[in-house]
């Protein structure tokens, strides 16, 4: 990994109009590879379950690609100029939801750009899996590796120094270090404040539904109500679970809350995992 992060900081790769002259025929060669290497793919998605209890669908991933592959055909993206041959470099710092992954390895190819995935050891056997397919179907195709899947960047300032855009998708925790050199991407973020004792096995229960089904989620305990009202919106498009048989306390939340709002409620009845399509598209902030 040490060589490859290097790598990835300090050498520059071509092909970017090669690469979009093929991307359609990419997109449907990880289609096939997903069906021909199935046995594979589970073996990596069994290895994770045992580790993880997290069950994965192998038609999922087919339906990701279904979906990019249709886009494609109506949109044709053409993302880079005919004399540009570089490709950007782009950190992704998210909680390695395999899904995810898929989703990125099929941007980068659409948008050519190359990613450095920041994953922590969360399903890793399945998104190693995921990465080496598609860096294998680019050496197939003659085309440069595109993806570097790491566990945990350790010389993040290296990355900073470095300008490299820095994309952080759901992940809170990850925002300090890369000391707000970053861009953040919410991703069904939830954010629970349980205001009773008699509640906390409630919240508890919600935080581990939300976690079990791919949704992010984070529980205030230590904070006071203020506090928690203005770390809810300080989270752009994150969704509050407010647990309170309290009504004052509830049209508090009500009347200060600016984000989506669930007062001893199920969210998860309303509410779908929903990933963004255009993640390496956003601007870096300044």
């Amino acid at each position: 990994m040490d060589t490859e992060f290097q790598e990835f900081l300090n050498k520059d790769i071509g092909f970017a109009n090669t690469l979009k002259n093929r991307k359609m025929k990419l997109l449907n060669e990880i289609k096939e590879s997903i069906t021909k290497d199935k046995e594979f793919f589970e073996q990596a998605m069994d290895i994770d379950f045992k580790k993880w209890k997290k069950k994965m669908d192998l038609d999922v991933f087919s339906k990701i690609m279904d979906e990019y592959i249709e886009m494609e055909k109506k949109n044709h993206t053409a993302m880079i100029e005919e004399g540009n041959t570089q490709i950007e470099k782009i950190v992704l710092s998210y909680y390695g939801n395999p899904y995810v992954t898929l989703i990125l390895c099929i941007q980068a190819i659409i948008y050519q750009k190359q990613l450095l995935l920041e994953t922590g050891e969360f399903m890793l056997s399945t998104n190693t899996f995921i990465v080496n397919m598609v860096n294998q179907i680019l050496k197939e195709n003659h085309l440069p590796k595109l993806l570097i899947h790491c566990i945990e960047i350790v010389d993040k300032r290296a990355i900073i120094e470095k300008e490299i855009k820095t994309i952080i998708i759901g992940a809170t925790q990850n925002k300090a270090e890369y000391f707000g050199k970053y861009i953040y991407i919410p991703y069904n973020n939830y954010i629970i404040y349980c205001a009773e004792e008699e509640l906390e096995e409630l919240s508890k229960n919600i935080y581990d539904y939300a976690c079990n089904n791919f949704f992010e989620a984070e529980v205030l305990f230590e904070e006071d109500i203020e506090e928690s009202i203005e770390i809810i919106n300080l989270q752009k498009d994150c969704i509050a679970v407010i647990l309170t048989k309290d009504t004052n306390l509830q049209n508090l939340f009500r009347e200060k809350i600016r984000n989506k709002l669930y007062i001893n409620e199920n969210p998860f009845s309303k509410e779908e995992v929903n990933i963004p399509v255009d993640c390496l598209e956003v601007k870096q902030e300044k």
